[in-house]
């Protein structure tokens, strides 16, 4: 019961990661589709929680208009 219990928990812990990456290979794959309006919206919110990869392509979107 207690590895049962263990393992929900680790569940748990790994769930929002795996969605956050989820919202970043989205955003990835409307940018090489060429919307750049869905990978804006899909990594803002993610920049503005602090992941860098985010951070990155937003600049790079930036910088290049």
């Amino acid at each position: 019961m207690l590895n049962h219990l263990r393992a929900v928990a680790v569940l748990f812990l790994l769930l929002p990661s795996a969605l956050v990456a989820q919202d970043f290979n989205f955003g990835l794959r409307a940018f090489n589709a060429g919307d750049y309006a869905v990978a804006l919206q899909e990594w803002s919110p993610l920049a503005e929680q602090g992941n860098t990869s985010a951070q990155n392509n937003l600049g790079v979107m930036h910088e290049k208009g």
